[in-house]
């Protein structure tokens, strides 16, 4: 996968286990689940967020090193576009 695109799937596979761990526990409370399935309930609407964030923070700081690096871009292009002058005391 281009390393473009890894950072963004990385983030929405992260909120979707959220979701599905949320929606998880609310049916496992709403049907009255077993006392024998509580804890791997629990376990799993815990876990397996947690298991999916593990990589949120490098996900992050890869988008915001792409923003910084076409950010110091567009400065050098309009920099590139400002005409040259002498220094006015002839340094």
């Amino acid at each position: 996968m281009p390393a473009g695109r890894r950072p963004h799937l990385v983030l929405v596979l992260a909120v979707a286990t959220v979701a599905v761990s949320v929606t998880l526990c609310a049916a496992a409370i709403l049907a009255r689940a077993p006392s024998a399935v509580v804890p791997l309930v629990a376990l799993s609407c815990v876990g397996c967020p947690i298991f999916a964030s593990w990589e949120v923070p490098g996900a992050i700081a890869s988008l915001r090193a792409d923003r910084g690096r076409k950010a110091l871009a567009t400065l050098r292009k309009s920099l590139d576009q400002l005409p040259e002058v002498e220094h006015p005391l002839g340094l």
